[in-house]
Protein backbone atom coordinates (compact mmCIF):
# COMPACT_ATOMS: atom_id res chain seq x y z
CA UNK A 1 0.00 0.00 0.00
CA UNK A 2 1.18 3.68 -1.15
CA UNK A 3 0.82 5.23 2.10
CA UNK A 4 0.80 9.17 2.06
CA UNK A 5 0.63 9.05 5.80
CA UNK A 6 4.41 8.59 5.57
CA UNK A 7 5.27 12.26 4.80
CA UNK A 8 6.31 14.22 7.78
CA UNK A 9 4.16 17.27 6.39
CA UNK A 10 0.84 16.29 5.15
CA UNK A 11 -0.39 17.64 2.38
CA UNK A 12 -3.85 19.64 2.81
CA UNK A 13 -4.88 19.28 -0.53
CA UNK A 14 -7.30 16.89 -1.82
CA UNK A 15 -7.39 15.92 -5.47
CA UNK A 16 -10.78 14.54 -6.66
CA UNK A 17 -11.56 12.14 -9.80
CA UNK A 18 -15.03 10.86 -10.78
CA UNK A 19 -15.49 7.62 -8.54
CA UNK A 20 -17.61 7.81 -5.68
CA UNK A 21 -16.13 7.54 -2.60
CA UNK A 22 -18.03 4.03 -2.29
CA UNK A 23 -16.13 3.43 -5.57
CA UNK A 24 -12.82 3.93 -4.67
CA UNK A 25 -13.48 1.65 -1.27
CA UNK A 26 -14.16 -1.34 -3.52
CA UNK A 27 -11.50 -0.56 -5.69
CA UNK A 28 -8.86 -0.72 -3.60
CA UNK A 29 -9.21 -4.40 -2.93
CA UNK A 30 -7.09 -4.96 -6.15
CA UNK A 31 -6.03 -1.19 -7.02
CA UNK A 32 -4.04 0.62 -4.44
CA UNK A 33 -4.12 3.78 -6.23
CA UNK A 34 -7.75 4.07 -5.19
CA UNK A 35 -7.09 3.37 -1.57
CA UNK A 36 -4.73 6.67 -2.09
CA UNK A 37 -7.46 8.78 -3.80
CA UNK A 38 -10.02 7.78 -0.86
CA UNK A 39 -7.19 9.00 1.28
CA UNK A 40 -6.56 12.37 -0.63
CA UNK A 41 -10.28 13.10 -1.22
CA UNK A 42 -11.53 12.64 2.49
CA UNK A 43 -8.10 13.27 5.02
CA UNK A 44 -9.38 17.12 5.46
CA UNK A 45 -12.99 16.10 6.40
CA UNK A 46 -11.68 13.69 8.80
CA UNK A 47 -9.17 15.60 10.16
CA UNK A 48 -11.39 18.62 10.62
CA UNK A 49 -14.19 16.63 11.93
CA UNK A 50 -11.40 15.01 14.66
CA UNK A 51 -10.39 18.57 15.49
CA UNK A 52 -13.53 20.70 16.05
CA UNK A 53 -14.10 17.90 19.07
CA UNK A 54 -10.61 17.85 20.60
CA UNK A 55 -8.53 21.15 19.11
CA UNK A 56 -5.40 18.61 19.29
CA UNK A 57 -3.62 18.76 15.92
CA UNK A 58 -1.43 15.95 16.90
CA UNK A 59 -4.27 14.03 18.26
CA UNK A 60 -6.40 14.77 15.34
CA UNK A 61 -3.45 13.90 13.03
CA UNK A 62 -3.32 10.55 15.11
CA UNK A 63 -7.12 9.36 14.92
CA UNK A 64 -7.44 10.31 11.29
CA UNK A 65 -4.24 7.90 10.19
CA UNK A 66 -5.84 5.61 12.42
CA UNK A 67 -9.51 5.70 10.86
CA UNK A 68 -7.42 5.25 7.28
CA UNK A 69 -5.69 2.61 8.48
CA UNK A 70 -8.67 0.43 9.82
CA UNK A 71 -10.43 1.27 6.77
CA UNK A 72 -7.35 0.10 4.65
CA UNK A 73 -8.21 -3.14 7.07
CA UNK A 74 -11.61 -3.55 6.99
CA UNK A 75 -12.18 -2.61 2.82
CA UNK A 76 -12.90 -6.19 2.31
CA UNK A 77 -15.78 -6.01 4.25
CA UNK A 78 -17.63 -2.58 3.35
CA UNK A 79 -20.74 -2.76 1.41
CA UNK A 80 -21.37 0.12 -0.14
CA UNK A 81 -25.45 -0.20 -1.01
CA UNK A 82 -25.70 0.14 2.77
CA UNK A 83 -23.49 2.98 3.68
CA UNK A 84 -22.20 5.82 1.77
CA UNK A 85 -17.74 5.78 1.42
CA UNK A 86 -17.80 8.78 3.40
CA UNK A 87 -20.03 7.78 5.89
CA UNK A 88 -18.23 4.59 6.77
CA UNK A 89 -15.02 6.69 7.53
CA UNK A 90 -16.98 9.02 9.83
CA UNK A 91 -18.21 5.91 11.27
CA UNK A 92 -14.94 4.37 11.60
CA UNK A 93 -13.58 8.00 12.83
CA UNK A 94 -15.64 8.48 15.78
CA UNK A 95 -15.39 4.76 17.13
CA UNK A 96 -11.79 5.53 16.80
CA UNK A 97 -12.59 9.20 19.01
CA UNK A 98 -14.98 7.64 21.77
CA UNK A 99 -12.12 4.57 21.93
CA UNK A 100 -9.70 7.63 22.76
CA UNK A 101 -11.95 9.16 25.26
CA UNK A 102 -12.34 6.08 27.36
CA UNK A 103 -8.24 5.18 27.30
CA UNK A 104 -7.17 8.78 26.98
CA UNK A 105 -4.30 7.22 24.96
CA UNK A 106 -3.91 6.41 20.84
CA UNK A 107 -3.25 2.53 20.86
CA UNK A 108 -2.52 2.82 17.34
CA UNK A 109 -3.13 -0.94 16.73
CA UNK A 110 -3.72 -1.33 13.08
CA UNK A 111 -1.01 1.56 12.18
CA UNK A 112 1.06 -0.60 13.58
CA UNK A 113 0.15 -4.04 12.43
CA UNK A 114 0.34 -2.12 9.00
CA UNK A 115 3.95 -0.32 9.24
CA UNK A 116 2.21 3.20 8.87
CA UNK A 117 3.65 6.05 10.02
CA UNK A 118 2.41 8.59 11.90
CA UNK A 119 3.14 11.86 10.64
CA UNK A 120 4.84 14.17 13.44
CA UNK A 121 3.76 17.57 13.34
CA UNK A 122 5.99 20.59 12.56
CA UNK A 123 4.63 23.57 13.81
CA UNK A 124 3.79 24.71 10.56
CA UNK A 125 1.23 21.30 9.37
CA UNK A 126 -0.43 22.49 12.83
CA UNK A 127 -0.43 26.18 11.72
CA UNK A 128 -2.44 24.60 8.65
CA UNK A 129 -4.56 22.72 10.23
CA UNK A 130 -5.75 25.44 12.47
CA UNK A 131 -6.29 27.80 9.72
CA UNK A 132 -7.94 24.53 7.79
CA UNK A 133 -10.43 24.36 10.81
CA UNK A 134 -10.96 27.86 11.92
CA UNK A 135 -9.75 27.56 15.17
CA UNK A 136 -11.78 30.09 17.03
CA UNK A 137 -14.88 29.75 15.87
CA UNK A 138 -14.99 26.41 16.51
CA UNK A 139 -13.49 27.25 20.55
CA UNK A 140 -16.81 29.26 20.65
CA UNK A 141 -18.99 26.82 19.36
CA UNK A 142 -17.60 24.70 21.88
CA UNK A 143 -17.67 27.08 25.09
CA UNK A 144 -21.33 27.28 23.47
CA UNK A 145 -22.18 24.19 24.02
CA UNK A 146 -20.59 23.53 27.53
CA UNK A 147 -22.96 26.57 28.69
CA UNK A 148 -25.78 24.37 27.23
CA UNK A 149 -25.13 21.50 29.18
CA UNK A 150 -26.67 21.09 32.38
CA UNK A 151 -24.49 22.33 35.80
CA UNK A 152 -24.02 18.33 36.75
CA UNK A 153 -23.20 17.58 33.41
CA UNK A 154 -20.71 20.87 32.65
CA UNK A 155 -19.15 19.18 35.81
CA UNK A 156 -18.43 15.96 35.13
CA UNK A 157 -16.98 16.78 31.46
CA UNK A 158 -15.13 19.10 33.20
CA UNK A 159 -13.59 17.04 36.01
CA UNK A 160 -12.58 14.16 33.79
CA UNK A 161 -11.83 15.46 30.26
CA UNK A 162 -10.24 19.14 31.17
CA UNK A 163 -8.87 17.90 34.52
CA UNK A 164 -8.42 14.69 33.39
CA UNK A 165 -9.22 13.01 36.62
CA UNK A 166 -9.57 9.22 37.15
CA UNK A 167 -13.86 8.19 37.37
CA UNK A 168 -12.98 7.01 41.32
CA UNK A 169 -12.14 10.89 41.90
CA UNK A 170 -14.89 12.27 39.65
CA UNK A 171 -17.44 10.15 41.86
CA UNK A 172 -15.92 11.42 45.09
CA UNK A 173 -16.34 15.14 43.52
CA UNK A 174 -20.07 14.55 42.09
CA UNK A 175 -21.46 12.98 44.87
CA UNK A 176 -22.06 10.16 43.64
CA UNK A 177 -20.94 6.00 42.98
CA UNK A 178 -18.11 5.12 40.56
CA UNK A 179 -20.80 3.33 38.02
CA UNK A 180 -22.79 6.85 38.17
CA UNK A 181 -20.17 8.75 37.51
CA UNK A 182 -19.24 6.85 34.65
CA UNK A 183 -22.95 6.98 32.96
CA UNK A 184 -22.84 10.64 34.03
CA UNK A 185 -19.27 11.64 31.98
CA UNK A 186 -20.66 9.43 28.84
CA UNK A 187 -23.85 10.80 28.85
CA UNK A 188 -22.41 14.58 28.93
CA UNK A 189 -19.75 14.11 26.07
CA UNK A 190 -22.37 12.27 24.01
CA UNK A 191 -24.58 15.59 24.50
CA UNK A 192 -22.02 17.71 23.94
CA UNK A 193 -21.05 16.41 20.49
CA UNK A 194 -24.51 16.81 19.46
CA UNK A 195 -24.62 20.25 20.50
CA UNK A 196 -21.54 20.16 18.72
CA UNK A 197 -22.71 18.52 15.73
CA UNK A 198 -25.63 21.27 15.76
CA UNK A 199 -23.36 24.26 15.40
CA UNK A 200 -21.32 23.14 12.74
Amino acid sequence: MNEPMTQGTMSLTPTYGSRTDAELIVASITEASAFQELYERNAERILAYVYRRTFDAQLSADVMAETFAIAFEKRRRYTPTRTPGVAWLYGIARRELAAYRRRRSIEARAVSRLGVEIPALDSESIDRIERLIDVDQYRNALAAALANLKPTQRKAVELRVVDELDYRTVATQLGCSEGAARVRVHRALNRLADLLEEAT
